[in-house]
């Protein structure tokens, strides 16, 4: 199982990667959107598609699942009566929001991570101006189409009609965003949101490698995490018609990338499995039959019912929140859990 993030980031100097920033990343006077991306997502992800297939369990990079269609599949799966986590969050959030808000100092720069779906960013920020808190947010997603779309609503929501709210976008990675904020800080307090259990897309190690990343810029964070270990529940929230769709999309945006029909997506099916000792669901690609796939000149061969890992969903209880943040030198200073027990919303700050 691996223990570093699948998106490489760069391992150029500090000075390289300053020039870098001063050089790439822009704003768009439109949508406000900055672009901190340290090199071409869709390119950077070429040789991660090609290092999964070499690896000995074969596995595809998460961040093929979050082009503009795979965030409208998702979506869809969001509004499923099967998805438990959206529900159990959305009534956390909607119970606790004022509390969760008084954690935000005034005068504060809000960094949403993975920032598709905009509807929690909107209660967040309505209970941010009725707090009387000047903010600036920023929402960090890899899609940019998107990304306009949502700031764009957000803007056309709040900005002109509250003195407290400015909103802009950040193009890039969590990588991208973690050095950002490095670059970026200037001593501006700033609190990073994780909504939607995505810190629990990572292996707990990878988890607290990113709290750590976060926290060494002076960030606080605000991080959504789902601890259900009913199995029923779990499969029936991730393993669905609607689950199925959305994760062979990501062949398709493969495809799209390597600019060829790398992945017949005909030919392969879809699975999921529950571990109940790491507390982790996996998703995955099934060949249909044998099969032989071309990639930058090499030949990789899948047997009938061979699996390819798509995407990680640990659901993690309270014990193991706590040890990934003590592990990346983080406290939690404040947490709610839902009626169940399960669903969690923790304050980590920096020890």
């Amino acid at each position: 199982m691996e223990t570093e993030p699948l998106v490489p980031t760069r391992k150029d100097s500090f000075e390289a990667e300053t020039k870098l920033f001063k050089d790439h990343a822009h704003s768009d006077n439109e949508a406000q959107v900055y672009d901190v991306r340290r090199q071409v997502i869709a390119r950077s992800l070429v040789p991660c598609i090609v290092e999964g297939l070499k690896s000995e369990v074969k596995q595809s990079p998460p961040l093929l699942l979050w082009d503009d269609r795979g965030l409208s599949l998702f979506d869809a799966i969001l509004e499923s009566p099967q998805y438990y986590p959206a529900r159990r969050e959305w009534a956390l959030l909607r119970k606790t929001i004022q509390d969760i808000a008084r954690n935000i100092p005034n005068r504060n720069r809000v960094v949403e991570l993975g920032a598709g779906n905009m509807k929690k960013t909107e209660l967040l920020l309505h209970t941010l101006q009725g707090q009387q808190k000047r903010v600036e947010y920023l929402a960090c997603d890899v899609d940019e189409s998107a990304l306009r779309r949502g700031i764009s609503e957000l803007r056309a929501r709040f900005e002109g009609s509250s003195p407290y709210i400015t909103i802009h976008g950040l193009l890039g990675t969590y990588e991208d965003c973690a050095a950002w904020l490095n670059l970026k800080s200037g001593g501006l307090p700033t609190s990073l949101i994780w909504l939607g259990n995505s810190m629990a897309n990572f292996t707990p190690e990878q988890a607290s490698k990113y709290v750590q990343s976060f926290l060494s810029s002076g960030s606080s964070m605000i991080i959504a995490l789902d601890g259900c270990q009913d199995q029923r529940e779990i499969a029936e929230s991730y393993e669905g018609e609607c689950n199925r769709e959305f994760i062979l999309n990501g062949l398709s945006n493969a495809n799209q990338i390597l600019d060829d029909n790398v992945f017949a997506v005909n030919d392969w099916g879809f699975c999921g499995n529950w571990d109940p000792d790491l507390c982790m669901h996996e998703s995955f690609y099934v060949a249909q039959k044998d099969l032989t796939v071309n990639v930058c000149g090499e030949t990789y061969r899948f047997k009938s019912g061979e699996t390819m890992r798509s995407i990680k969903s640990g659901k993690w209880p309270r014990a193991k929140v706590l040890e990934i943040c003590n592990n990346a030198g983080g406290r939690v200073k404040e947490l709610w859990m839902d009626e169940n027990q399960s669903y969690g919303v923790y304050v980590v700050e920096k020890v």
